[in-house]
């Protein structure tokens, strides 16, 4: 067996150790090395292709663990029975590869069965989607690229340590695990006007910078929607209102749940391979169901352009493009689509817009604020070392419902901040509360959030409660 065929070999094991071990049979076998007596080197094509086949063989081993995790963790798959079981010896196989293909080719078929035939104005439309360039879109207020654009998936992120923020959550990785991949919206691309096209996904606007990639992966997944809430907005939160005016009825149709056969928690989802093929059949469907009938001769348009094909599908769908655990890439282009709140940056643990706006104490105070309030540790501390904080600075710090010593113990607040403005006397650790939970101090907080890190380090610096229940 060749390099390509051990590569793509559906029994091949995610990892090295599969190919290690091939090699390792060899090895016996060899009685001499000695060097030919005229050397050639391999031509740069020759060099090009091996390393295209080493990368694209740790793609599929990264993007096998990707969907492992996704596949057998998520208790949604195990619900509608398309689970598969963990690697026994936590080596990934490509068989999750396999399990994705499979299932999109039965959505695939799902949709085929339920729309045959097809008349010429939808084989047109069909066409013309599928024959369309798409352009992805990930939008975050982290300063993400210099010359070269990379996106790391939160599972990466958690793995590393770093600090930003998140727009992953608890029922996210319970319920789909797909916390290992990178998301992005997904646009048309064939057109002249200036992208994004679009500037938020599901109502929310994900962040000032919209990173836009042209090319997709050979492991990648599109769903249809938010993978995990698959409920498609109200017409009245959609970001162009303009183009809505233009219908009626349609507009009271749009907000639904988009699923297959088995019920709410069915999402479609489709490789790279299918995607357009599938966003296509179930475009098709909602316009068959559709009652509007001025929306329906707008989709079958001849001469539909490919920025009213683009608010078509994402009016019915607002499909949602993943790619496993990391982007890596020199091809890519930024647009700043409006300014980042001080706060955003805080959050998003982007220094080089923080450097940017804080340019004196007093911003650099509501700096400090916005990363005791977000929880934000690594923000708090490049503030508190680079300006002389006081305590009547301390005391300047107002919040409309919290004092600044609840902030510092509240729940998942951070020791190391705490321990500065302890060791710099810039609050007392007895100090009590005057708004919420008037009469407690750090000590009651810290007891209650059951942080005992935080007990023990406000005990060594002296810490009393007078509740009488602790």
């Amino acid at each position: 067996m060749n390099i390509s065929e051990i590569l793509n070999s559906s029994n091949t094991q995610c990892n090295i150790d599969s190919m290690d071990n091939r090699l390792h049979t060899l090895f016996p076998k060899v009685t001499s090395v000695r060097n030919a007596a005229q050397q050639t080197m391999p031509d740069e094509k020759c060099l090009k292709d091996s390393a295209n086949i080493i990368k694209d063989f740790f793609r599929k081993t990264i993007a096998a663990q990707s969907y492992s995790r996704m596949f057998s963790q998520g208790s949604n798959f195990k619900s509608l029975n398309i689970a598969i079981d963990a690697p026994s010896d936590a080596k990934a196989s490509f068989k999750a590869i396999e399990h994705l293909d499979r299932l999109s080719k039965h959505y695939i078929s799902e949709i085929r069965k339920k729309l045959h035939p097809l008349s010429a104005k939808e084989l047109n439309l069909l066409s013309l989607i599928i024959n369309s360039d798409l352009i992805f879109r990930h939008q975050s207020n982290s300063d993400l690229s210099d010359k070269i654009l990379n996106i790391k998936s939160f599972n990466k992120i958690q793995s590393e340590g770093i600090c930003t923020n998140r727009n992953t959550y608890a029922d996210d990785i319970k319920k789909i695990a797909n916390h290992d991949f990178v998301f992005f919206g997904v646009e048309i691309s064939s057109h002249q006007k200036k992208h994004p096209l679009n500037t938020k996904h599901h109502t929310v606007d994900f962040g000032a910078n919209a990173y836009m990639i042209e090319h997709s992966s050979p492991y990648g997944y599109m769903t249809l929607t938010d993978h995990f809430d698959n409920v498609i907005p109200f017409a009245q939160y959609h970001e162009h209102q303009s183009f809505l005016d233009k219908f009626s009825e349609v507009n009271e149709e749009v907000s639904r749940y988009v699923h297959g056969s088995k019920g709410i928690i069915d999402v479609p989802i489709f490789n790279t391979k299918d995607m357009k093929l599938g966003l296509g059949l179930y475009l098709i469907d909602f316009i068959r169901k559709s009652e509007d009938q001025s929306f329906k001769e707008f989709c079958y348009e001849k001469n539909l352009s490919p920025v009213d094909l683009d608010r078509i599908i994402n009016f019915v769908f607002q499909p949602e493009y993943h790619i496993p655990r990391m982007v890596s890439t020199e091809n890519f282009k930024k647009v700043k689509i409006r300014e980042i709140s001080l706060e955003e940056a805080v959050t998003a643990s982007n220094y080089e817009e923080i450097n940017k706006q804080v340019t004196n104490k007093k911003i650099a105070l509501q700096a400090l604020f916005f990363s005791i309030t977000n929880k934000k540790e690594d923000v708090a501390l490049y503030i508190l070392s680079n300006f002389e904080i006081t305590k009547q600075d301390v005391i300047s710090i107002k919040h409309e419902l919290y004092d600044i010593e609840y902030l510092l113990s509240a729940h998942n607040s951070s020791c190391k901040v705490l321990e500065y403005f302890i060791n710099k006397g810039l609050v007392d650790v007895n100090t009590k509360f005057k708004k919420t939970n008037s009469g407690d101090c750090m000590l009651d907080n810290a007891i209650k959030y059951e942080n005992a890190e935080m007990i023990k380090l406000l005990l060594k610096y002296g810490a009393t409660s007078d509740n009488k229940y602790i």
